[in-house]
C-alpha cells in the first residue's frame, strides 16, 4: 500500500481492505485480525510455508558449516535487489527482501508486509503515529523477485562486524550487573611481613606459632581481598558456605522450602523411626510441631502463621493420637526452667536464668539524726552466666558455621590503584579486633596447651523500655551480641542472634519511703537518689562479671565446636551501645556535668567547637583513661562519704571529683577487667540514632519550624511546609509523611531520618535571601554528613570525606546560629506552649534559641575515629536493641502480669530451647527466609509471565490518536525490537566476535532485517522488580509501578563512557540518565532477514518511558531535571530493562510550581497535567543512591572502578563565604571514573559477556 497512509491510523483503517487466503474479504482491521486466529486454511498454508522455510534455512546453514565458513555465512547481503532510500540525516537505508520460500505465504502479500517510509521528526504527519502492523518494516524498498533472493552473496563477516557503528548523542550505556559473591577462598598471596618470612605457610595441623605473618588472599571480582595476621590460614572459614542468598537483602522464599521455619515438617535424617528423645520434653514430633508453632510462630496470628499451622497438621507424620495425652503445662514448665531446678530430668543445653540477691549500702550523712551505713536489699536480679551463653552459642550448628574465628583486614584494589585501600565494615575486620587478636597470639600460651586461641567479641546493648502504652510497666533488658557474626544477620531479629543476658532492676518504689525514714522524715535529694541508682546498677554488673567470666578472660575456656575441633576462646568486651543517660551510668560520670562526654574531658563550654582543629586535637589529648589517678579519686571520695559521713555533694567531695565530672561510685568494669588493660571509656561507642537523628537534627528541624512561625504571622509558612508532601520510595525507605509534619507527633527516629532526606526541596524559598541560601546549604551538609556516617561499608577515602563533612557541619551550624537565628525572634509553638502550660501554668509563649552547647553535637566529632576502630556505625547502633524490644514486649503479653520478669525469662528459655530442638532436626535448613519476593537474586529484573492485559498496537494508536506521546511509536518500537532480537540471536548462536569498536554501538536500524510482532500485540504489566548490587556488595531490589510514584528509574549515561581524552566533554555531562516509566510491556517478536535461523518468536521485555532532561547540579544542592517539550524527538522512548541501574527518587521542585497552572495537559499517556517545572534527584534517599554520586568509591559499583574520568557529581562541602579562624581544607573526593563496559544476560539466553555493546541504538 501507499506509504502516505502511514501518516494517520484513521486514514489507514478507513482505506483498509484485504482478502484472506480462504477467499473472504474484510474492510476492518479488527475483523480481519479475529478471522486470522480462526481460519484453518490460512493456518495450514502458513504452517506449510514455515516448515518449508525452516528446511531451506537449516540446509543452507548446514552447507555453510561444511564449507568451513561457520555461522557467519548464514548472514548474507542482497544488494542487487534492494532499493535504497535517503533519510532526513542523509543515511542510506536498505531493506532486504523476503526469502523466496517465505514470499509465497500470506505474510509476503502487500497487505501483510507493508513498507513504510521513515517519518522525519518534527514533520507534519498528522498524529505522528506509524502503521502498527506485525509486518511493519523500518526501511522502504521494492519487493524482490525470488530468483534475486536466491542469488545471495556470502559474507564471511559476522552480523556484528557487518553493522556500521556510530556514537549516540544521549543514550544509556551498558553496564555489567555483577552479582555479589563471598570473599575468595584462602589461597594465599605472599605479602611482605616484618614479623616473619612469608615464603611458606605453616600447616594448619601444627601448633599455632607465636610469630605472626601477613597472609593475603587473592582479590575477588570486586577487588576485595583478606589479609590475616597469623601463622596459618584459618581452620574455620564461614565464607565457604556463604551463598548469594546470604548476601541478599530481599530474596525469594518459595513456599515450603525452609525447614527451619516454625511449623515446617521436620526432616528425618536417620531414615529410620522417630527418636523420641530428640524432641524432649515433647513426647513426639506432632506435639513438638504444635508447641513450636505456638511459642515461635509470633504473638499475632496472620496468614503466614496460619500456613505454618497447616504445614504442621498436614505433615504425613502428624498423628492426632500423639497430642491427645500431651501434658502441655508440664512441658512448658520444663522448657522454661533453669539448670538448677531441672529436678533430675534430662538436662537442657544452654544457659538458664539465675536469680541473685542485690544488696547495696546506703550512706546516711552526719547531718541526720541517725547517721551511718544502711544495707538495703533490692529486688532479685535475673541474669544468665556469660560463659554459659558463650558455650550455648558455639554449640549451635547454624550459629557456629557462620562464626568468624579469626579477624582479618578487608582490602580493596580499586581499578588501577597501586596500593590496596582499607575497608571498614564488620567488627571482625576492625582495627580493635585485629589488635586484640594479635595481642592474644603474641602472648604466652597456656602451659601444655597447643589449641588455637580465638577472641570472642562481646557487644552489649541495654535500654529501658515501656512494655505497654497505658501503664507503668517497664523492663530494663541487657542484650548481648557476638561481634564474630555478621552485622547483616545481627540486625535482623528473625535470625535470633540476640542473647538476653539480664533484666536489670530499678530502685523500687518503696525505696524513697525507706530513705525518707532514714533522713528523719525529710525527703532525699536528687543527688542522693542518683548515687543510690548508680550503686545498684554497678552492683548488678559486679554479679554478671563473675569470677568464672574473669577467669575465662584471663585463661580462656576450652570448647569443642560443632566441627569436632577444640579451641580455646577468650571473651573480650568491645562495645556497649546505650543512650546518653545510660552511658553516664556506665562511665560513672555526672549527667550533663562540667565534662559531659564519656570519652573525653573537653569542658561543656567548648563542646560547640565541632570541626575546629583544636577540638580535634583535644579529643585525643584529653581522652578519658581508666588509670590509677581516677581510681584514687573515687576511692578517696567514697571514704569521705561512707567513713566520715559527708554528703554526696559536699564541698570535700566536689573538690576531688568535679573537675572531671566523676562520681563516688566504683565502676564494675574497671574493678573486674582492669588487669587486661581494658579501658571502659573506649567501649562507649557513638549512637547515631539518639545523638543525631533524635538529637542534633531534631533540634535543628524544630528550630527551623520556630523560624518559619516567626517569619510570618499566622503560621502561613508552617502550613506551606506541611503542604509540600514528597512521594514515598521503596518498601519502607521513605514512608508516607503526615499532613502536619511540623507537629512532630508520634514520630520515631526513622521519621526524622525521612524528613532530613527530603528537607531541601521542602524548605526552599520559604525564607528570603540570604537566609534561604544559608538554610539550604545547612540542610545539604546535614544530609551529606548523615549519609556518610550511616554507610554500611567505609573505606579510608570515604572516611576522609566524613572528616571534611564534620568540619563543614560545624561551620554551617555556627554560621546558621550567628547569622540566621539572631535575625528572627523565635518563640515556642502553640503546641509547645500548651504543653508547657499544663506543667508550669504559664500562658505566654517563651522565647526559644538554638543551643549548640550539647553533648550530642560534640559526639559527632567522634564518628570517624569510632568507625576506624570498631567498624561502621550500623554494627553497634542502638537500633538493633530497639528492635529487640519488640520481642520483650511480645513476651510480656504472654504473662499474667504477676512476677513479670520471672515469666519473661522463662518464656525466653522456652523459645530458645524449642529453636535448638528444631535446629538439630534440620541443621542445614536455609537461614533467614522471612521475606517473600517473587524473583531470584541472580536475575537483574523480574516481570510477570502472564499475558492477561494485551494491547493491540493498531487500536492502541487509534485510541491515542493525536497524543504526542505516541508520535513515531511504531518505528521507534520496531528499531528497538530489531536491535534486541538480533542481540538475542547473536547470543544464542554464539556469533559474537570481539572486533567491535569500543564506545560505539551497531546501528541496527541501518542494517537489514525486520521484525514481526505476534498478533500485533504487546502485553502490559503492572510491576517490574529490579535487582541490583549495592555499594557494600549486597543484593537489593527496587519495584517499579507506573501507576504510583515509584515509577522513576536511572540508567548509566554516556558521560561515564568517555575516555581520558574527553575530559572537557565529561565535565559538561551528567553520568546518569533518568526516565519515568509510562508502561511496562513485553512482546513476542520474530526476526525475518539475513541471519535468521527459524521463525521462532522471542519474548522481549521493554519499558515505554518519558525521559527527563538534566538541567543543572550546583555545589551544595541537589541535581535538577525537567521534562523536555513533547515535540522533541527524544522526549519518549523505549528502554531495555537490562540497562536500568535501579529506581530513583524524584522530588518536586515546589518553589517553581506546576507547569500547567490550569491543570490541563496535552498527553493522556504521559499525564502531563500533573507536571512540575523542575524536579530534584534525591541522592540522599538511601546509602546506595548516595554512593552512586561519589563516583568510584562504591565497592559494589563496578561500572565506576576503571581509571577513566567522568562528570564530577560529588558534593563540594566547602563554602568560601563562611569565614572562620580555621585552616583551609580541600575536597578529597576523587573525580568520577569511567564505567566498565558490559551487558547483562537476557532471560531467553544463557549468561555471556558482551563487551562490544557499550550503548543502545534506539532513539530516546
Amino acid at each position: 500500500m501507499d506509504g502516505s497512509l502511514s501518516s494517520s491510523p484513521d486514514v489507514y483503517l478507513a482505506a483498509y481492505s484485504t482478502n484472506c487466503t480462504c477467499g473472504r474479504s474484510f474492510a476492518q482491521l479488527n475483523a480481519y485480525a479475529n478471522h486470522q486466529r480462526m481460519c484453518r486454511k490460512r493456518k495450514k498454508r502458513l504452517s506449510n510455508a514455515l516448515t518449508k522455510a525452516k528446511e531451506v534455512w537449516t540446509t543452507r546453514k548446514k552447507l555453510c558449516k561444511e564449507d568451513g565458513h561457520g555461522e557467519a555465512a548464514v548472514f548474507t547481503s542482497t544488494s542487487s535487489c534492494n532499493a535504497t532510500t535517503r533519510t532526513s540525516s542523509g543515511e542510506s537505508r536498505v531493506r532486504p527482501p523476503l526469502d523466496y520460500e517465505f514470499s509465497g505465504s500470506e505474510f509476503s502479500s502487500e497487505q501483510a508486509a507493508i513498507t513504510v517510509d521513515r517519518v522525519e521528526f518534527g514533520g507534519n504527519s498528522g498524529s505522528g503515529s506509524e502503521l502498527p502492523m506485525a509486518g511493519i518494516e523500518i526501511e522502504h524498498n521494492d519487493i524482490c523477485s525470488p530468483p534475486e533472493v536466491s542469488q545471495a552473496v556470502e559474507d564471511p563477516r559476522s552480523l556484528a562486524e557487518c553493522c556500521p557503528w556510530r556514537l549516540n548523542r544521549c543514550l544509556p550505556a551498558r553496564f555489567r550487573d555483577i552479582l555479589p559473591q563471598p570473599l575468595p577462598p584462602p589461597i594465599v598471596e605472599q605479602a611482605p611481613s616484618p614479623a616473619a618470612d612469608t615464603s611458606s605457610v605453616s600447616d594448619t595441623s601444627s601448633p599455632l606459632s607465636c610469630a605472626l605473618r601477613i597472609l593475603r588472599t587473592l582479590p575477588n571480582i570486586f577487588g576485595l581481598s583478606r589479609q590475616y595476621y597469623s601463622s596459618r590460614l584459618p581452620t574455620h572459614n564461614p565464607d565457604e558456605i556463604t551463598t548469594l542468598e546470604n548476601l541478599t537483602l530481599t530474596h525469594s522464599d518459595p513456599e515450603g522450602q525452609d525447614p527451619s521455619r516454625p511449623g515446617h515438617p521436620m526432616q528425618d535424617h536417620d531414615g529410620g523411626g522417630e527418636d523420641l528423645d530428640a524432641f524432649y520434653p515433647y513426647p513426639n514430633k506432632s506435639s513438638f510441631g504444635l508447641g513450636d508453632w505456638f511459642w515461635n510462630g509470633g504473638l499475632q496470628k496472620s496468614q503466614k502463621s496460619f500456613k505454618e499451622l497447616l504445614w504442621v497438621i498436614c505433615d504425613p507424620e502428624f498423628r492426632l493420637e500423639d497430642i491427645r495425652s500431651t501434658r502441655w503445662n508440664l512441658i512448658d514448665q520444663q522448657l522454661g526452667s533453669s539448670s538448677e531446678d531441672a529436678e533430675g530430668n534430662m538436662p537442657f543445653e544452654g544457659a538458664g536464668w539465675k536469680k541473685s540477691t542485690i544488696n547495696i549500702k546506703i550512706p546516711i550523712s552526719n547531718r541526720t539524726d541517725n547517721p551511718g551505713i544502711r544495707d538495703y536489699l533490692t529486688a532479685d536480679l535475673y541474669h544468665r552466666l556469660l560463659v554459659s551463653v558463650i558455650r550455648e552459642k558455639l554449640a549451635n550448628v547454624k550459629h557456629d558455621e557462620l562464626f568468624y574465628y579469626q579477624p582479618y583486614e578487608l582490602l580493596w584494589n580499586r581499578g588501577r590503584s597501586e596500593r590496596p585501600i582499607r575497608v571498614h565494615g564488620e567488627l571482625y575486620t576492625s582495627e580493635s579486633f585485629i589488635q586484640a587478636h594479635r595481642e592474644l597470639q603474641e602472648s604466652p600460651p597456656e602451659p601444655g596447651c597447643d589449641l588455637e586461641r580465638v577472641v570472642v567479641a562481646l557487644m552489649f546493648w541495654s535500654d529501658v523500655t515501656h512494655l505497654t502504652s497505658f501503664s507503668n510497666s517497664k523492663l530494663w533488658p541487657c542484650y548481648m551480641f557476638f561481634g564474630n557474626e555478621s552485622k547483616y544477620r545481627r540486625c535482623k531479629p528473625s535470625c535470633r542472634l540476640c542473647s538476653h543476658v539480664a533484666y536489670f532492676n530499678h530502685l523500687p518504689d518503696n525505696f524513697k519511703d525507706f530513705a525518707t525514714a532514714q533522713f528523719g522524715g525529710k525527703g532525699p535529694g536528687a543527688d542522693f537518689m542518683a548515687q543510690c541508682h548508680r550503686e545498684l546498677f554497678h552492683a548488678q554488673w559486679m554479679i554478671m562479671l563473675d569470677d568464672e567470666f574473669v577467669e575465662a578472660c584471663k585463661h580462656g575456656i576450652v570448647i569443642r565446636c560443632c566441627d569436632g575441633i577444640q579451641h580455646r576462646f577468650y571473651p573480650r568486651i568491645f562495645t556497649y551501645s546505650a543512650d546518653y543517660p545510660e552511658k553516664v551510668l556506665l562511665a560513672t560520670i555526672r549527667n550533663l556535668g562540667g565534662c559531659p562526654c564519656p570519652r573525653c574531658l573537653i569542658p561543656k563550654s567548648r563542646v560547640q567547637n565541632l570541626g575546629l582543629s583544636l577540638d580535634m586535637k583535644q579529643r585525643q589529648t584529653l581522652a578519658r583513661i581508666d588509670d590509677n589517678s581516677r581510681k584514687n579519686k573515687v576511692a578517696t571520695s567514697r571514704s569521705i562519704i561512707y567513713d566520715s559521713g559527708y554528703g554526696v555533694r559536699s564541698n570535700y567531695v566536689e573538690n576531688i571529683l568535679k573537675d572531671q565530672s566523676l562520681v563516688p561510685t566504683p565502676n564494675a568494669f574497671s574493678e573486674k577487667l582492669s588487669f587486661l588493660g581494658f579501658n571502659l571509656f573506649m567501649m562507649l561507642v557513638v549512637d547515631l540514632m539518639h545523638e543525631f537523628e533524635l538529637g542534633v537534627w531534631k533540634a535543628l528541624f524544630t528550630h527551623l519550624i520556630h523560624i518559619l512561625s516567626a517569619a510570618r504571622t499566622g503560621d502561613v509558612l508552617v502550613h506551606e511546609l506541611d503542604r509540600r508532601l514528597t512521594p514515598t520510595f521503596g518498601r519502607d525507605t521513605v514512608r508516607k509523611f503526615a499532613s502536619n509534619a511540623s507537629d512532630m507527633t508520634k514520630m520515631a527516629a526513622r521519621d526524622f531520618e525521612d524528613l532530613l532526606q527530603c528537607a531541601i526541596p521542602v524548605f526552599e524559598a520559604l525564607l528570603p535571601e540570604p537566609h534561604n541560601k544559608t538554610i539550604l546549604a545547612l540542610l545539604f551538609t546535614c544530609a551529606h554528613w548523615h549519609a556518610l556516617a550511616k554507610l554500611r561499608m567505609h573505606t579510608d577515602k570515604t572516611l576522609n570525606l566524613l572528616d571534611a563533612a564534620t568540619v563543614e557541619l560545624g561551620k554551617k551550624l555556627r554560621h546558621f546560629q550567628k547569622s540566621t537565628c539572631t535575625t528572627f525572634n523565635t518563640k515556642e509553638l502553640r503546641r509547645e506552649a500548651e504543653q508547657a502550660t499544663v506543667s508550669t501554668y504559664q500562658t505566654s509563649r517563651r522565647p526559644k534559641t538554638f543551643n549548640l552547647q550539647t553533648y550530642k553535637l560534640h559526639a559527632l566529632g567522634d564518628y570517624s575515629a569510632s568507625i576506624r576502630t570498631f567498624g561502621t556505625t550500623d554494627s553497634y547502633s542502638t537500633e538493633p536493641g530497639e528492635l529487640e524490644h519488640r520481642t520483650s514486649k511480645a513476651r510480656y503479653h504472654r504473662t499474667d502480669r504477676k512476677e513479670v520478669v520471672k515469666q519473661i525469662a522463662s518464656i525466653e528459655r522456652r523459645e530458645a530451647r524449642i529453636c535448638c530442638i528444631r535446629d538439630k532436626q534440620s541443621p542445614h535448613g536455609p537461614m533467614n527466609k522471612e521475606e517473600e519476593v517473587a524473583t531470584s537474586p541472580e536475575a537483574h529484573f523480574h516481570v510477570g509471565k502472564s499475558q492477561n492485559f494485551p494491547e493491540n498496537i493498531p487500536l492502541f494508536l487509534q485510541r491515542h490518536s493525536g497524543d504526542p506521546a505516541v508520535k513515531d511509536f511504531s518505528p521507534n518500537l520496531q528499531r528497538f525490537l530489531l536491535h534486541k532480537i538480533k542481540e538475542i540471536l547473536i547470543r544464542e548462536n554464539d556469533l559474537l566476535h570481539t572486533t567491535a569498536v569500543p564506545g560505539a554501538t551497531p546501528a541496527f536500524s541501518d542494517s537489514s532485517g525486520r521484525v514481526f510482532i505476534k498478533a500485533d500485540r504487546m502485553y502490559r504489566h503492572n510491576l517490574m522488580c529490579f535487582n541490583y548490587t549495592t555499594y557494600d556488595v549486597r543484593r537489593a531490589q527496587d519495584v517499579i509501578n507506573p501507576s504510583t510514584s515509584h515509577c522513576d528509574i536511572m540508567l548509566l549515561g554516556q558521560a561515564s563512557g568517555l575516555t581520558d581524552s574527553d575530559d572537557s566533554a565529561a565535565g559538561e555531562q551528567h553520568p546518569y540518565l533518568y526516565a519515568r516509566v509510562l508502561r511496562i510491556y513485553h512482546a513476542n517478536v520474530t526476526y525475518v532477514g539475513p541471519g535468521m535461523v527459524d521463525y521462532h518468536s522471542h519474548r522481549i521485555d521493554f519499558l515505554w518511558v518519558r525521559w527527563y532532561q538534566y538541567v543543572d547540579g550546583h555545589t551544595m544542592s541537589l541535581d535538577r531535571v525537567c521534562f523536555p517539550p513533547m515535540a522533541e524527538p527524544d522526549a519518549f522512548g523505549f528502554v531495555d530493562p537490562n540497562d536500568v541501574l535501579r529506581g530513583c527518587h524524584i522530588i518536586l521542585h515546589f518553589a517553581q510550581g506546576l507547569r500547567h497552572l490550569d491543570g490541563m495537559g496535552i498527553s493522556h499517556c504521559a499525564k502531563d497535567e500533573l507536571d512540575w517545572r523542575f524536579y530534584y534527584i534525591n541522592r540522599f534517599v538511601d546509602r546506595d543512591m548516595f554512593m552512586r554520586y561519589h563516583w568510584g568509591l562504591g565497592v559494589g559499583h563496578t561500572y565506576s572502578h576503571s581509571g577513566h574520568k567522568a562528570a564530577d557529581t560529588n558534593a563540594d562541602v566547602g563554602d568560601s563565604e563562611d569565614e572562620e579562624d580555621e585552616e583551609e581544607y580541600c575536597d578529597q573526593d576523587p573525580g568520577m571514573s569511567n564505567s566498565d563496559s558490559g551487558s547483562d544476560s537476557d532471560e531467553s539466553c544463557d549468561d555471556c559477556d558482551v563487551d562490544e555493546y557499550d550503548t543502545l541504538d534506539y532513539e530516546n
